[in-house]
């Protein structure tokens, strides 16, 4: 797997299972760190089911071997008007560990919605994911109609700036 490119992450039979899991989970309004940040409104469920993690782990170190564990993933729901503006995932440099990639996984698409980098445009497909920097600028648009779902994961890496 190469960034920013997309590739088969989930099989279609596992998407529908973690949008059955995050389902069974109230909602959460979809926030961020940056409170004075207005351009977020969909709803979120963490996917607190970790017997894959180690999995993942050992994928992103694939690319680079840096990475030590990965936030709890997250679930993200996009109906009509619910989006997310152009955004960084970084962290405060004053943390022990940094988001060091970004992987966006396609659970269930909707017409109109989709995953954009300001640098590239991304299609992807049930079960696609795409791995970026942090960094990178990027933004959920919202669909013109049913619900988009997607499944985010940040991989972390010790903050060498603190040690």
């Amino acid at each position: 797997m190469t960034l920013y490119e997309p590739f088969q992450f989930l099989n279609p039979i596992e998407c529908d299972q973690i949008i059955e899991y995050a389902k069974q989970y109230p909602f959460k309004k979809g926030t961020t760190g940056n409170k004075s940040f207005k351009g977020r409104n969909n709803r979120i469920v963490w996917y607190e089911d970790s017997q894959r993690w180690k999995e993942w782990i050992e994928m992103f170190n694939k690319i680079e071997p840096v990475i030590d564990w990965i936030q709890t993933p997250q679930v993200a729901f996009y109906g009509p008007g619910e989006k997310y503006d152009w955004h960084v995932d970084t962290w405060p440099n004053y943390r022990t560990h940094i988001r060091h990639f970004t992987l966006t996984c396609e659970l269930q698409s909707a017409p109109g919605a989709k995953l954009e980098l300001e640098n590239k445009n991304i299609e992807l497909q049930k079960g696609q994911a795409v791995i970026f920097k942090p960094q990178d600028r990027h933004r959920a648009v919202s669909p013109t109609e049913g619900e988009r779902i997607s499944f985010t994961i940040w991989a972390m890496a010790l903050n060498l700036t603190k040690h």
